[in-house]
């Protein structure tokens, strides 16, 4: 059923794209008057499907490069480090740079659709027998488009002074826009979210069309992001509050393994806002049509021997690979104990989350690519011990070339937002406003649904805890080095980066990890057959090895990076070289 849905939506998604492509291939967009076109809601409405087609295009959330430019990402091979990816972890990109350019590009294309849309809506308003109920969700859904895009540009580029596109451009100079100072910026995509956070329902009715608008929690929490990013954690605590204790948006956090990171799990409960990616319609389309339903992250993140590759493929860092494969478990909770084949129980070889983020050698309890699990599989290539798994259909298919007849096409979603995220948003507004145990609820809370152990001392429920008195700072050291970058890896746009920037840590971070040495062994285990087997160079170990070798990294990042020049990205050079307004 699931799938008939999809199938229905993305045909309607189809047909209005192609409907508005052949409208502006037939006449001159700048020199078309908005009410033309828009004549009713239908019209609008189909047009507002294009804008929600504009958010799959790859580069703008960046995904990859914005990881490798934190430190959660290592480009293509860890022996030899090669392809685009090598300049955002190194810290030697310009602005001339590809796919700086396309993000940018990407961005202030979801902006102008959403214009479109804001625009022949205005030129609807005041019509005779107007819906104006409809009218406003679709306007809120416009808006929230257009102020999503400008809070993305804020955080990425220039400081924050970027350009505020808030119309279609129809003259030389409605294209030469000056840039805005990063309070301007903030004003006008808050304006804007806070219109969707007030005219959007909490949810949609079930009918197909429906599956994936966004709605007032998503709003409200881009809203309370946006406030925490500032440091303004009384007002982000307002929106933050709302999208987890409100009821009527119906999110919570789920608890079902089988739903998390999953095609199964796709709009979850816990799911806010998810961009929908899917192999059902215009499977003719290239990879490279950024205007395709299916997504190359599978491809970008799959193991070299399931499928992936690429110059843009990336896996975990040794640092990350580390902490998933040793987060401690809750030894107080059944799901930590599997079968260990002669009659008796173990514990399971990584924690839950560990399983359901990355595939690590010592995860031995979970299928992977439909074999028993990847030490199993022994997918180790480049250097590569670890691969990232929420993009990947290791869950569906032997390989990635099974799911869209190449492994560059897959109908995997992208969540973009999620409640865990609320959770953790919340836990750092309380920290920062001097409730520490508040903010240890709310980390624990996801904690225990991947049955970890809990942070603090023990409160005489039935779980395991650390035993540790946390101040202030070290549980925000905890939430930055622990909990935000493992419960959120590679999730979001630029949440990884955005954080090491706006908590002034990002130097200190890369000089942090530059000192540390791993190397890998041979990882030995019983097989799922009870035979005794093993998997070279797989499980990573801190330290140098007996020969005093071992893998280094970020030592040119720590080298390379100055605050200003890589905390953001520079204006694109093809926005330079083409707007005269700016100098």
């Amino acid at each position: 059923m699931k799938f008939n849905i999809k199938y229905i939506l993305l045909l309607g998604l189809f047909f209005s794209i192609s409907a508005c492509q052949d409208y502006l291939e037939a006449v001159d967009p700048n020199g078309v008057s908005t009410d033309i076109f828009w004549s009713n809601l239908d019209e609008t409405d189909s047009s507002l499907t294009g804008v929600y087609g504009s958010m799959l295009h790859t580069y703008v959330h960046n995904i990859g490069n914005e990881a490798m430019r934190s430190d959660i990402a290592f480009p293509r091979s860890r022996t030899n480090p090669n392809g685009r990816g090598v300049a955002y972890h190194f810290k030697t990109f310009n602005n001339g740079d590809r796919d700086m350019g396309l993000q940018w590009d990407a961005c202030y294309q979801v902006a102008f659709r959403a214009n479109q849309v804001i625009e022949g809506l205005e030129g609807l308003k005041d019509e005779p027998n107007i819906d104006l109920d409809r009218w406003t969700v679709q306007m809120g859904q416009a808006r929230f488009f257009r102020g999503l895009v400008h809070f993305y540009l804020h955080n990425i580029f220039n400081n924050g002074e970027i350009i505020i596109r808030d119309r279609v451009p129809v003259t030389i100079e409605d294209f030469n826009k000056a840039l805005s100072s990063s309070r301007e910026v903030i004003d006008f995509y808050r304006e804007d979210l806070l219109y969707a956070y007030q005219n959007l329902p909490a949810k949609y009715d079930d009918s197909p069309s429906n599956i994936g608008r966004v709605t007032a929690g998503a709003a409200a929490i881009i809203l309370g992001t946006s406030h925490l990013y500032q440091g303004e954690y009384d007002e982000s605590l307002v929106y933050l509050n709302d999208v987890i204790d409100n009821s009527a948006y119906g999110y919570e956090l789920v608890r079902d393994m089988n739903l998390l990171f999953t095609t199964a799990g796709e709009f979850n409960a816990e799911s806010i806002f998810e961009i929908n990616y899917s192999l059902e319609a215009q499977l003719e389309d290239t990879q490279w049509d950024e205007g395709s339903f299916n997504s190359r992250m599978a491809r970008l993140t799959a193991p070299n021997g399931k499928g992936g590759g690429g110059a843009d493929h990336f896996f975990p860092t040794s640092w990350l690979t580390y902490a998933y494969a040793n987060e401690p478990l809750d030894t107080l909770d059944a799901r930590n104990f599997v079968d260990d084949g002669a009659g008796g129980t173990r514990l399971r070889g990584v924690s839950l989350r560990s399983s359901a983020m990355v595939a690590v050698a010592q995860d031995v309890d979970t299928e992977y690519y439909m074999e028993p699990s990847f030490p199993e599989a022994c997918l180790i290539s480049s250097g590569s011990f670890s691969w990232f798994k929420k993009y990947t259909n290791h869950d569906i298919a032997e390989r990635e070339h099974d799911t869209g007849l190449t492994p560059w096409k897959s109908g995997r979603n992208i969540v973009l937002n999620r409640l865990a995220e609320a959770y953790l948003m919340r836990a750092e507004c309380k920290i920062q406003t001097g409730d520490l145990s508040g903010a240890l609820k709310d980390m624990n809370e996801i904690r225990k649904r991947w049955a970890l152990q809990l942070l603090g001392p023990s409160d005489g429920s039935n779980h395991a805890f650390d035993e540790i008195n946390y101040t202030a700072a070290s549980l925000m050291e905890h939430l930055m080095h622990v909990e935000r970058p493992l419960e959120l890896s590679i999730e979001g746009n630029a949440l990884r980066s955005t954080d090491l920037r706006r908590w002034g840590i990002a130097k200190q971070r890369f000089q942090d990890l530059a000192a540390l040495d791993w190397h890998t062994q041979r990882f030995n285990f019983t097989d799922s057959n009870g035979a005794s087997a093993s998997c070279n160079n797989s499980l990573l170990v801190e330290g140098l090895n007996n020969n005093g070798a071992g893998i280094k990294e970020f030592e040119l990042s720590a080298e390379n990076y100055i605050e200003s020049l890589h905390d953001y990205f520079p204006i694109p050079l093809s926005e330079v070289q083409n707007n005269s307004a700016i100098n």
